[in-house]
């Protein structure tokens, strides 16, 4: 198709896209995310439409249609269904490029603009844990395994997930640096999604679990620097002398199904299981959904309702205060 410069990337399709439209953005997460679904979007014109264009700059209204429907059809793992959420999503990418294009004069329109998106609605919620769960969890953690290594680390760790909602790549980037007091607060500074700067109070479980963990890295002679990662690895079998690094995501999925296990849940729970029982914990408490919405970084207050499990109880149906 010969549109755009060519990358160092060995996906074929990717040497189709313009690399500056991607280094406007300042996390490596959006950039990769992005790329995917415009990739996404290529293979599908390649593979699956029929007499479709191989360029972007030809592309028109009615093949995002197609596309849009092609997803809602079949377009997800084994030829399922792609939830609406995630069609939103691609259709998003897709629209972002689009203007791009328009800037650099390479397109009159944006053709997705006009394309109706699906309703976001959850098909599959992430699993959150009831209170009681979570207290298992934290009861497990407080005994730990004492012939363990990692124990200090995944307290500390998990209690960070469950205590102040963040996402696993807020926490997984942290600096020792980002961990400070203010005014009798412990908080975290953080870059979170879209580059945003935010602080995150900590609750004082966190705070003991944190202590506790920094205490232990001490008595084994790794205390932590001011530019060191907060959660390390105890152990590194790529290269054994280098343990100053971030946490593989991998593994801290890996980390947390194993301790929901022990503790008997009988489904999968992630990093994304800690955020959401953070929030709907804070609602079912009592505290209002704007407030939620701007501990947790959520620019809209309807991805904040995903997460409300008041919701799902018909014991609080409004029926009950119908007086005729």
């Amino acid at each position: 198709m010969g549109e755009a410069k060519k990358s160092n990337i060995n996906n074929p399709y990717e040497n189709l896209l313009y690399d500056d439209f991607f280094a406007n953005y300042t996390s490596e997460h959006t950039r990769k995310n992005y790329k995917s679904d415009l990739v996404g979007f290529l293979i599908y014109l390649h593979d699956y439409a029929e007499k479709a264009p191989r360029v972007l700059r030809k592309v028109e209204r009615e093949h995002i249609i197609n596309y849009r429907n092609f997803l809602l059809e079949s377009g997800g793992i084994g030829d399922s269904p792609c939830a609406p959420k995630t069609v939103a999503r691609k259709l998003a990418s897709l629209s972002s490029y689009f203007d791009y294009l328009v800037e650099k004069g390479e397109r009159e329109f944006n053709p997705v603009k006009s394309v109706k998106r699906p309703r976001r609605e959850v098909l599959k919620p992430t699993h959150a844990l009831e209170k009681e769960q979570v207290q298992a969890l934290f009861e497990l953690l407080s005994q730990g395994d004492k012939e363990s290594q990692s124990r200090f680390l995944h307290k500390a760790l998990l209690t960070c997930f469950f205590m102040t909602g963040m996402r696993k790549a807020e926490i997984l980037n942290l600096k020792f640096k980002d961990y400070r007091e203010i005014n009798d607060f412990h908080v975290f500074e953080f870059k979170g999604k879209g580059g945003k700067v935010g602080q995150k109070v900590l609750h004082p479980l966190a705070v003991a679990a944190l202590e506790e963990y920094f205490e232990w890295m001490r008595s084994i002679g790794r205390e932590h620097e001011s530019e060191d990662w907060l959660f390390q690895p105890t152990r590194n079998p790529s290269d054994p002398t280098n343990l100053n690094k971030p946490l593989n995501p991998r593994t801290i999925n890996e980390i947390i199904s194993h301790y929901g296990k022990k503790i008997g849940l009988n489904f999968n729970i992630s990093p994304h299981s800690a955020r959401a029982t953070f929030i709907g914990e804070l609602l079912e408490a009592g505290v209002d959904i704007y407030s939620v919405a701007r501990e947790v970084n959520h620019s809209s207050v309807k991805t904040t309702q995903e997460y409300d499990k008041r919701r799902k109880k018909l014991s609080d149906s409004p029926i009950s205060k119908l007086r005729y």
